[in-house]
């Protein structure tokens, strides 16, 4: 190490470290075991993500990519990369190699991504046998194992899992909900990273309130959302209806947040025996609701955004697609509020529906029925977060 760096006041290396991109930062922990410390401390992998999110410092915006190859199309495979979000054009920035092998299914569901942190199990279609945390940047990964209920201990069930950033205590957190189908119960388990330990919470749980097996997430607001379904019916009526449920990470309570009329006319599909989906997104930072009956008779892409959270007289009808002939299926969107679509031909566009313009991300997904919701995109930010983790395993980072 250079003596230069021996007279600097220790907040001044930390800023000046703090700003350095991340794969040199990566580098310098080899520099000696003073850096290292310093560089795997949380605050400073806290300062600087902050700084690296900041709009000063001209951080690379980027998408999160995830698409599958089936064997019809030559290849069984998934395949992620992170692309440029902030160019119009989205080249590809980097390609992403997965550490992991899906044990029981034939690719991972992604439950989210935060902070660099990407959130996946092993449960699409079958009884999950791993939860993992991955930092694709640093090449770590975190088994969140083991898991306190499975089958082999509890029999049959069906669960729902969040993923979030707690910043009260400056920790991720995962969630999990399990119905156990013999006893007829929900419990309830939280894993933190900052302890690497699971524990259980089932006494916050909502009464009344069923949330879908495998609902995918929205993270915002320092909150998991899911669709979730109420025996007490639209605000407090008798019978079943549709809501939103919300679990904060900080305060590790849930939370419901009511649909409009018209969001509830149309998610009468959600009664049909093979909807395709009902679900909730985030929208440019505000929570959205994405209804896709994909019948012959109504093949349109509803999304609903909610532009005051909370409020629901705010719910917006924002886009409304036809996917008739062009397009498959909705995958997310783009900060600037394009929408990533699946096109009919396995290929992943973005999709500015004010001005009628496709930008084709030459990205190939399976056309295969099975599949039909492999395609993933998200907004991603590179960090720091599990380097240095001693719960991780080793023998998938980089300077192993």
């Amino acid at each position: 190490m250079s003596d230069y760096f021996l007279f600097l006041p220790g907040d001044v290396l930390i800023d000046i470290l703090a700003r350095l991109p991340l794969k040199t930062l990566v580098r310098c922990t080899s520099v000696c075991k003073s850096w290292y410390s310093l560089l795997t401390n949380p605050s400073f992998i806290t300062k600087h993500l902050n700084l690296n999110r900041s709009p000063s410092n001209n951080y690379n915006e980027l998408l999160l990519v995830r698409s599958y190859t089936s064997r019809d199309d030559g290849d069984e495979q998934e395949h992620y990369s992170l692309r440029f979000d902030d160019n119009g054009m989205f080249l590809e920035y980097q390609e992403l190699d997965l550490p992991l092998k899906s044990y029981c299914n034939h690719y991972f569901r992604i439950i989210g991504s935060c902070n660099g942190l990407i959130c996946l199990s092993d449960d699409q279609f079958m009884y999950i046998p791993g939860i993992f945390l991955w930092n694709p940047s640093i090449r770590k990964v975190l088994p969140l194992n083991p898991l306190p209920i499975t089958f082999k201990s509890h029999g049959p069930y069906t669960h729902t899992i969040g993923f979030g950033f707690d910043s009260i205590t400056d920790d991720y957190k995962v969630v999990r909900i399990v119905r156990l189908q013999f006893v007829r119960k929900s419990e309830i388990d939280i894993f933190s990273l900052s302890t690497g330990t699971w524990r259980n919470i089932s006494h916050v749980a909502l009464p009344h309130i069923t949330i879908d097996e495998k609902a995918p997430q929205a993270y915002l607001n320092g909150a998991a959302h899911w669709i979730a379904s109420s025996l007490r019916g639209h605000r407090g009526l008798i019978g079943h209806g549709s809501l939103i449920v919300s679990f904060h990470m900080g305060h590790e309570e849930f939370g419901e947040i009511m649909l409009s009329n018209r969001i509830m006319v149309h998610s009468n599909y959600l009664m049909m025996p093979n909807y395709p989906y009902f679900r909730v997104d985030k929208f440019q930072e505000s929570l959205a609701v994405i209804l896709f009956s994909g019948c012959s008779e109504d093949n349109t892409c509803r999304v609903w955004v909610m532009k005051e959270y909370g409020v629901t007289e705010s719910w917006t009808q924002q886009f409304n697609i036809d996917m008739t002939q062009t397009f498959n299926t909705l995958a997310g969107f783009t900060r600037k509020g394009e929408l990533l679509l699946a096109t009919s031909d396995g290929y992943l566009v973005a999709h500015d529906p004010q001005a009628g313009r496709s930008t084709h991300l030459f990205i190939r997904g399976t056309t295969h029925s099975i599949y039909r919701y492999s395609f993933y995109a998200d907004a991603y930010t590179e960090s720091l977060v599990l380097l240095g983790n001693r719960f991780c395993d080793t023998g998938t980072s980089e300077e192993s």
